[in-house]
């Protein structure tokens, strides 16, 4: 999934759920941020306020074996069900790790967020729940088992849906997955995400102690105002910027709280708390350059008193403890399985 169904279609999922609007922005910013938060900042280097980030996301597939399984796996590819009817492939080949839409691996991971009532970490594990519908038949790591065996495909390493590029993601896309069998060839991007959609406001709802009688209500007007809003076929993603127009309105309908939803920007946490002393080429701008870069950006928080109350500090926490949650679940059905250690990869 992207931008689309991360922040926009979240925050509608949140509004229903009965979020106010404030916690329904973070939520869904939140779940936005995790494709974002990609590079490790080091901040007040060498003080008492120092700090430093976990990633969630890495663009950069050719990273060690380690940095990759402690990333897909927990935040993009959560390992599901191998034995599931969605996962019929014409090799019979499975894979422990594949990722099955709302497995109980996932659904255990989104269950421990909900218990915290972080709602930073509700952002995080809604994209990472979210994802296991998106990723489904893909496995957060290298393996010929992501393989989609095309003549373009060839040269491209075999980690989560590099393969298949950005045809799981999409809303409007309706593509092949030749890996599979008969039916399951067809995949509907947005039935997946309706799906996912209506699955994860249903946990939201019965969350925030929301009427039972009328939730069913509720799931059918959000499948009628995503059909809407998705609409036709869009096998190029060219009519996304209309896509999200149509999600902006509804955010002002009373529906989903009245106030208009701003257009997602990916600076805006980061900016709000730290300072950028940028020494050579900008170390954010572009990671692939800036590593032959003699010069080290530097960064400081703007208020060292309070940092630990800005939106992007209590992210980044979040990020920490959803990595160990997510890890010790991980551990007792999945990595045991395959003697995997997430320590030692």
């Amino acid at each position: 999934m992207d931008i689309e169904f991360h922040y926009y279609i979240t925050y509608l999922i949140c509004k229903r759920a009965g979020f106010t609007n404030s916690e329904a922005k973070i939520i869904a910013y939140s779940s936005q941020f995790v494709d974002d938060n990609s590079m490790i900042f080091e901040i007040n280097k060498d003080t008492a306020e120092y700090y430093s980030n976990y990633i969630s996301q890495t663009m950069n597939i050719l990273k060690p074996k380690a940095k990759l399984f402690r990333i897909y796996p927990i935040f993009h590819f959560i390992p599901g069900d191998p034995l599931s009817p969605t996962t019929y492939r014409a090799d019979g080949k499975l894979h422990w790790l594949n990722t099955t839409p709302n497995s109980e691996n996932a659904q255990r991971i989104f269950n421990a967020a909900l218990g915290t009532n972080n709602i930073y970490r509700i952002g995080i594990a809604i994209h990472s729940y979210a994802d296991t519908w998106a990723h489904q038949n893909f496995i957060g790591y290298y393996d010929s088992f992501n393989s989609m065996s095309g003549i373009l495909e060839t040269g491209i390493p075999d980690i989560g849906h590099a393969d298949a590029q950005h045809n799981p993601d999409w809303p409007g896309l309706v593509w092949k997955d030749k890996r599979l069998l008969g039916n399951l060839k067809r995949v509907s991007n947005k039935n997946r995400f309706i799906e996912a959609a209506t699955t994860i406001m249903e946990s939201l709802w019965y969350h925030n102690s929301k009427e039972p009688d009328e939730l069913e209500e509720n799931k059918n007007e959000l499948i009628k105002d995503l059909g809407t809003a998705i609409a036709e076929r869009d096998q190029t993603n060219d009519l996304q910027d209309e896509r999200i127009e149509r999600y902006i309105k509804l955010s002002e309908t009373s529906n989903y709280g009245d106030e208009t939803l701003k257009k997602y920007d990916e600076e805006e946490w980061f900016d709000e708390t730290v300072n950028e002393n940028v020494r050579g080429l900008r170390d954010k701008s572009d990671m692939y350059v800036s590593r032959w870069d003699p010069f080290t950006d530097v960064y400081t928080w703007k208020d060292p008193a309070n940092y630990q109350s800005t939106n992007w500090y209590k992210f980044q926490e979040a990020v920490k403890s959803h990595q160990n949650d997510a890890e010790e679940i991980l551990k007792q059905k999945t990595f045991i399985k395959l003697e995997m250690d997430v320590n030692t990869y």
